[in-house]
């Protein structure tokens, strides 16, 4: 059954989702900051997605197809209230014992516009017995390509594993603040620059199939929440 739901949310992501239209040319300008605001927090969420890994020396490498999707709970995008995220392929490398290298990279295009965007960072287990129990985790990243925005993320968590024992998940805390510049709109309404910082709670689980890892994840926060899940495999 939880394979059955996995393989839906997938293919509705991939076949039945619209990707996101980053024409904001023609969103009004006395509502524009409300308007364009949920998608630009909707790209930084993805940018900023923290990878659920747990730490294994014999699997040092780790790569992650991760599917985000996201509800403006504001009721002002421009666009629907639920906005695909951005596609991701995270790769992971563990550098030591509590130390490990992130990056993410992923491409589509939109409306004529070639969307292209990575983030890199890394996560570092604060608990030197046991590194995987509270981990702080790191992304800068970057999207560039639409002819009318561009954004800029970092983000910061603090992440808690094994909360119970019956039934262990992750929950953490975090901060992602983001910066875009408008370009080529001719409004002197609408400013040349938007920025802002979401503050989240974070929930997570990890669940094994064959040699997969199945990761659910929700980011909440009271303007715009994100769901996402990604599949992930080990490698020596």
């Amino acid at each position: 059954m939880k394979l059955i739901f996995i393989e839906l949310f997938i293919i509705a992501h991939l076949l039945f989702g619209q990707f996101p239209s980053y024409d904001i040319s023609k969103v009004s300008g006395s509502k524009f900051i409300s308007s364009v605001k949920p998608l630009i927090k909707s790209t930084s969420f993805s940018l900023g997605h923290h990878q659920l890994v747990n730490n294994n020396s014999k699997q040092r490498f780790s790569l992650s197809l991760i599917f985000p999707l996201g509800y403006d709970l504001t009721n002002k995008s421009f666009i629907e209230k639920s906005i695909l995220g951005l596609p991701l392929l995270h790769s992971s490398l563990l550098i030591s014992n509590n130390l490990r290298v992130n990056g993410k990279i992923g491409g589509f295009t939109s409306h004529n516009d070639v969307i292209n965007y990575y983030s890199y960072g890394f996560s570092l287990g604060l608990v030197k017995d046991d590194p995987s129990l509270w981990i702080a985790d790191l992304s800068i990243g970057k999207m560039d390509g639409p002819k009318y925005i561009n954004c800029r993320t970092f983000d910061f968590s603090i992440i808690k594993s094994n909360l119970f024992n019956l039934f262990p998940f992750y929950i953490g805390v975090g901060n992602n603040q983001f910066n875009s510049r408008v370009f080529n709109v001719n409004n002197a309404e609408i400013p040349k620059n938007i920025s802002g910082k979401i503050n989240y709670i974070m929930l997570g689980k990890i669940f094994s199939f064959f040699k997969w890892k199945v990761s659910p994840q929700i980011r909440l926060n009271i303007k715009f929440s994100q769901f996402s899940i990604s599949l992930q495999k080990k490698f020596e």
